[in-house]
Parts: C-alpha cells; sequence; structure tokens
C-alpha cells in the first residue's frame, strides 16, 4: 500500500451479532465513519461470524456479508489485513444502531442512511435479479408494503425493544389505506405463519410474499435465554444462509412499495434505506417499550416520540390491543414475583452464607489462637532445650573437675586405660 493510499477500515461486530438487519445497522456505522474518515471500508463476518454463517462456504465464500453483497470499498478481506488496517474495535453503538428505534427514523439520519446504502451497498446480482422478478423497480408505487414483527418480540420481550402492535391492528390499517389508495397489491414480510393467514384471508389473490421460513407462534414458547434456538437451529440444508437472505429480500421487497406500514424495526427501517423519498411511510406504532431488566419504566416517552397510528383504529382492534397489553401486564408481573422469589431465594442463600463465613471465621479466630499457643510453646521448648545446653556444659565442667580431683586425692582408684580426665 502506498503512503497515498486510504487505509482500510475493517468493520465488524462482536460474535455472534444479532438480527440480520440489526447487523447492517452496525456495518451502516461503520461505513458512515468510514466515509468521513477517508478510509476504505471492508466487512468482516468471516473472522468475526454471525448467527447467519454457515459451516461451509457459500458460492465459495466464507465472510457471510459476501453471501449476499459485494465488498463496500473493491477490497477484500484478505487484501485489507495486508494493509495495516484499522477497525471498529467490534464498537457498534452509534446513532444508526440505538437500541429502541422509533418508527420512522429522523429525516437528516434516514437521509444519511440512503445516501451511504446508494455510495457503498453493492447487492449480488442475483439477489438484485429476484427483487427485479417480484417487483420491478419503479413498478411498486401502487403496491402496499406491510412488515409485522411478531414471534420473539411478542413472547420474549427482549429489554429496550418495542412491544409489537397486533397482527389485527396491522391488517386494519392495511385495509383502511387500501379503501384510500386502492393499490394493485399488497406485499406482506412477516415471520409468523398466523400472520399470513390473516392477510390471506382477506386480501386472497392480491397478497404478495415470498416463500420463506416463518414459525408459528406455539413454537417459540420458550425462554428469552435459550437465545434464537428456536428459529436457527432447524434441519433445512444452508438454513442460516437462506435466513439471511429471505429476511434480506424482505427488506427489498418492502423497498420497492410505494406505500409502507410498519412499525419500530430493524427490517422496516432498512427497507427506508434503500427506499426512494418517495416512499410514503404509514406508522403503526408499538404498544411499549420494554425496559431493562433492572431499569425504570421508559414505554410512555418512548411512545410519546412516535407518530401515531395512521389510521383511526376499531373498537374491535383496539380491544385486541387492550388484551395484547394486558398479557404484557401479565408477563410483567410474572416477571417481577420470579424476581421476587430469586430476591427471596437469594436473601436465604446469603443468610447461609454469611452462617458459614461466620463459622469459618470462627474457626480462623480459634486457628489462629492455637497457632500463638503453638508458637508459645515453641518458644518455650526452644528456652528449655537452651537450658539444657547450658546444664549440659555446667554438667560436664563439674564432672572433669571432680574427675581430676579425684585422682589427685585417690591416685590407685585411676584406671589403666585412662589417660585423661572425664570430658
Amino acid at each position: 500500500m502506498s503512503s497515498s493510499s486510504p487505509r482500510p477500515y475493517v468493520i465488524y461486530r462482536p460474535p455472534p451479532g444479532c438480527g440480520f438487519w440489526s447487523n447492517f445497522s452496525c456495518v451502516l456505522q461503520g461505513l458512515d465513519y468510514a466515509d468521513r474518515s477517508g478510509l476504505v471500508p471492508v466487512i468482516d463476518m468471516e473472522r468475526n461470524p454471525t448467527l447467519y454463517n454457515e459451516d461451509e462456504p457459500v458460492d465459495g465464500v466464507m465472510n457471510a456479508w459476501e453471501y449476499y453483497f459485494h465488498q463496500p470499498g473493491f477490497l477484500s478481506l484478505g487484501e485489507a489485513l495486508t494493509q495495516d488496517p484499522l477497525d471498529n474495535g467490534g464498537l457498534i453503538a452509534g446513532r444508526f444502531t440505538t437500541e429502541s428505534p422509533p418508527v420512522i427514523p429522523p429525516l437528516d439520519l434516514l437521509a444519511r442512511g440512503r445516501g451511504l446504502v446508494e455510495k457503498y451497498i453493492r447487492l449480488k446480482p442475483d439477489i438484485r435479479d429476484r427483487v427485479d422478478a417480484i417487483i420491478p423497480l419503479g413498478a411498486g408505487g401502487d403496491i402496499l408494503g406491510v412488515h409485522v414483527r411478531g414471534t420473539d418480540m411478542r413472547k420474549h420481550r427482549p429489554p429496550l425493544h418495542p412491544a409489537p402492535n397486533t397482527a389485527e391492528t396491522y391488517l386494519e390499517q392495511a385495509i383502511l389505506l387500501d379503501q384510500e389508495f386502492s393499490y394493485r397489491k399488497i406485499f406482506l414480510a412477516c415471520d409468523e405463519v398466523e400472520t399470513v393467514a390473516l392477510f390471506r384471508s382477506q386480501f386472497r389473490e392480491r397478497l404478495l410474499t415470498i416463500p420463506a421460513h416463518r414459525t408459528a407462534m406455539a413454537h417459540i414458547d420458550m425462554p428469552r435465554e435459550a437465545g434464537f434456538k428456536w428459529l436457527f437451529e432447524r434441519d433445512r440444508d444452508r438454513h442460516r444462509y437462506l435466513l439471511g437472505l429471505e429476511v434480506l429480500l424482505d427488506a427489498l421487497l418492502l423497498s420497492r412499495c410505494g406505500h409502507l406500514a410498519c412499525g419500530a424495526s430493524n427490517v422496516s427501517r432498512g427497507a427506508m434505506y434503500f427506499a426512494p423519498e418517495s416512499q410514503v411511510v404509514h406508522s403503526v406504532p408499538p404498544l411499549w417499550l420494554c425496559p431493562k431488566d433492572e431499569g425504570p419504566s421508559v414505554g410512555r416517552s418512548y411512545l410519546v416520540g412516535n407518530p401515531p397510528l395512521a389510521r383511526q383504529a376499531s373498537a374491535r382492534t383496539l380491544q385486541g390491543q387492550m388484551n395484547e397489553l394486558y398479557d404484557l401486564l401479565e408477563h410483567t408481573e410474572k416477571c417481577r414475583i420470579d424476581a421476587f422469589l430469586n430476591w427471596a431465594a437469594t436473601n436465604m442463600a446469603l443468610a447461609e452464607a454469611n452462617e458459614k463465613l461466620l463459622r469459618l471465621q470462627n474457626v480462623h479466630q480459634e486457628k489462629a489462637l492455637l497457632l500463638k499457643k503453638i508458637e508459645a510453646l515453641r518458644e518455650q521448648v526452644n528456652d528449655q532445650k537452651a537450658m539444657i545446653e547450658t546444664l549440659k556444659g555446667r554438667l560436664s565442667t563439674l564432672i572433669n573437675r571432680w574427675t581430676r580431683f579425684g585422682w589427685n586425692l585417690m591416685p590407685w582408684k585411676k584406671p589403666s586405660w585412662r589417660k585423661q580426665p572425664f570430658k
């Protein structure tokens, strides 16, 4: 690399990342920095794999970004690594990666995202061809795109994620908008089997969907701690790659629609970054924003920052929203009682630990006293040893002197074998 060449900038998210469009928002964050800093961006989803990485190469590549896109800077990851690159250090915080995005991004952020997509995001030709075959570029002005987010967002209510509106609310909004604008087609992007059936019953042959893996709500009834096993652990060949492809196609097709009805989701936000400025977005706001487990309630302040429902909801739909809120309240109460029970169990364990610690402290104190006694006894023994040595010396001297005295008095008692006094 010559001294005048821009330096590579490696963009990655710490493994295993998260959803496809959540990962994409992190890429946008890195592209924004690279673009402002005059660096050449390179996406690393090989050394830092995502949930969508397969164990074997897909179309000859192991970098999950390159399953679907070309590198943005015409520089491969391998080439970049030989040119003393900078990297983002796995940092994902920024305007593009906010934890609780509104339904519609701020206009300046939306414009910036569209600029970055136009400049850096290069789709693989076969993926663009698949999108063109369903909704050709410029042919979706009279199509309504609807994105309904469900599954884990409804079941698990992850912290700082919106609690999405009901599928019935989305359907009613689509019906009202269709009555007003007379759409030719309705394109539905969703992750629940039940939602497709609901929309199909209303729009029938006018409904467009892509063949994709979708989940029945009953199949994700597992704790949040289990992660995405319900989604990613399937027997389908190249299942992880296909999950990424399907959600990418959904968002790209939503971006081709003249109108978009959506809630707060990285999927719909990604679609907006690919869409032209002419796209009209109709808000289907979430019902609430789930707080952090240890944090205060933030739902009310979050909803204030979002646009209201695009069209007035019916009493029946409002009742369905109330029922969803009741479920959310019940979920919260269950979490509260779980926390209370855990707190009680923790307190008991803490009390037991304190008792053990106290016993150990007592043992330690007894041990310390015993060690002091042993040390005192050792000192006494040493004193006694010193005294014995002294007495032995005195006794030897006394015997020696007595022997000499005795020999002088009674020389006839001196043994013939003794040459000198006893020492």
